[in-house]
């Protein structure tokens, strides 16, 4: 399946029209109509908005992967192989006890709000 159609079926699926989608990912009707029909790409900084707002992964709207979610563990390397993460990752063991605890009390602050 393609991503335009992939993108019909989920956006569908939600109950939006298509100008819903549109504004809330950033285009222009006539821009998502055609990304729909397959006659326009996504662009590389747009397709992390479609995937966003339709719940889905990259690899699903490219139809690399037929799974629409990752996986708890695949979540998890995802977020450990970040390049922009890496480096803070790495770091984190080196820090003194009391900045460790430090993280960890603004970490249990920040979830309980969620």
């Amino acid at each position: 399946m393609d991503i335009g159609k992939r993108i019909i079926e989920l956006r569908e699926d939600q109950n939006w029209s298509q100008r819903e989608l549109a504004k809330q990912v950033g285009l222009n009707v006539s821009v998502m109509n055609r990304i729909e029909l397959g006659e326009r790409s996504i662009k590389d900084h747009k397709l992390d908005r479609f995937a966003t707002k339709l719940g889905v992964t990259t690899d699903f709207l490219l139809g690399r992967s037929d799974q629409p979610t990752l996986s708890e563990e695949e979540a998890f390397a995802a977020f450990r192989n970040d390049p922009s993460l890496e480096r803070w990752y790495k770091e984190l063991p080196k820090n003194n006890e009391e900045d460790l605890r430090r993280l960890k009390r603004i970490w249990e602050a920040f979830k309980e709000e969620y």
